[in-house]
């Protein structure tokens, strides 16, 4: 693999999808690329062989010859050459052999998807928030301390917290939490750019895209329980992370309040028409034992519904275990609610 010195970002500018993709992104996929060259008569790649990477033809002329011996011929200057070379799935459909010398950028496509799944995740975000790809409003330091989520913390806490975060550098491709594993850490991105993703495989469904100031794995921690997502380093980077004994100690205890079912009546019973009671089960749980006035809003839905509710209101969430409900919790602090847990 030749260093990305020697890859030229214009040249793959003239290739979807890096047309469009920002130039921070072209410089991942640019370190990724590798440059490579083939005399006359080589084969690049052959019919029904599966293939982890995605060619680009950057110089010289090549033949695609597909199942019935048709032939397409593509050449590096033609307005044809737009995409990587028979690119449909990681197995190809026809053989590819240079009918000149030939030069070629050739990237892995996993990565390539990942960056550019990003990409598009990002455009909607930038909709909602002008400030979401300016470096200057991007400090994670900022991020944190700007939060709503330390305005609840004890200044003596924020201070520990700075000094116990440890700084990780990360790669694109990088799996930082994984799906069904168990949480130890809680994570701060300090530069770069992540992915969120949920199953794996056909199954795989993209929930988020994420970068420098923004916070993941609280959840797990939390409810010691697995982790509920997979996240994906979607760039080169790095992370600031504390451990689970710090994150308990500095943020949850201080955070998370609760509240009795005792304590609970006499609000109500005082005509307090601004506390609202949240069920976080699933539906399932909430039809079969649910307290009066109670609405649900299961766990896994939390984060979307926030911005149909009211800040002014007083939030009291609830479970079974008090482990959901603490999660609740903490998410609807964290962006700036006023929540508490019941203990039933």
């Amino acid at each position: 693999m030749t260093t990305s010195s020697s890859i030229d970002s214009k040249q793959l500018q003239g290739f979807i999808p890096f047309d469009y993709l920002t130039a921070p992104c072209i410089e991942d996929l640019a370190s990724q690329c590798r440059e490579h060259f083939l005399e006359k008569g080589k084969i690049l790649f052959k019919r029904g062989n599966e293939d982890n990477e995605c060619h680009f033809l950057i110089n010289g002329d090549i033949d695609l010859a597909d199942e019935n011996f048709n032939i397409t011929k593509i050449a590096s200057g033609s307005e044809d050459n737009y995409l990587a070379l028979d690119n449909s799935s990681h197995i190809h459909r026809t053989s590819a052999i240079t009918t000149s010398e030939c030069k070629f950028y050739s990237i892995n496509r996993d990565y390539l998807d990942l960056v550019t799944t990003w990409s598009q995740l990002s455009e909607e975000l930038e909709e909602q928030d002008p400030d979401f790809d300016d470096p200057e409003a991007l400090d994670w330091m900022d991020a944190l301390l700007n939060s709503p989520l330390f305005t609840r913390i004890p200044p003596a806490n924020i201070q520990k917290l700075l000094v116990r975060f440890k700084e990780r550098n990360v790669i694109i491709g990088e799996v930082i939490v994984k799906e069904e594993e168990k949480g130890e850490e809680f994570y701060v991105i300090k530069n770069g750019r992540a992915i969120v993703t949920q199953g794996d495989g056909h199954k795989e469904k993209t929930l988020a895209a994420i970068q420098t100031g923004d916070c993941f794995g609280e959840d797990a921690i939390i409810a010691e329980s697995v982790r509920n997502a997979t996240v994906t380093m979607a760039s080169n980077g790095s992370l600031m992370v504390l451990d689970k004994v710090d994150f308990d100690e500095l943020l949850k205890k201080p955070i998370i309040k609760s509240i009795t079912l005792e304590e609970l009546h006499i609000q109500m019973d005082e005509g307090d028409s601004g506390t609202v009671l949240i069920d976080v089960r699933h539906p399932q749980e909430f039809r079969h034992d649910r307290l009066k006035n109670s609405e649900n809003i299961p766990l896994n839905h939390i984060r979307e519904k926030l911005k149909k509710l009211n800040q002014d209101f007083h939030y009291v969430v609830y479970c079974d275990g008090g482990r959901r409900s603490e999660v609740a919790a903490y998410i609807m602090t964290e962006s700036g609610f006023n929540a508490v847990c019941l203990t039933r």
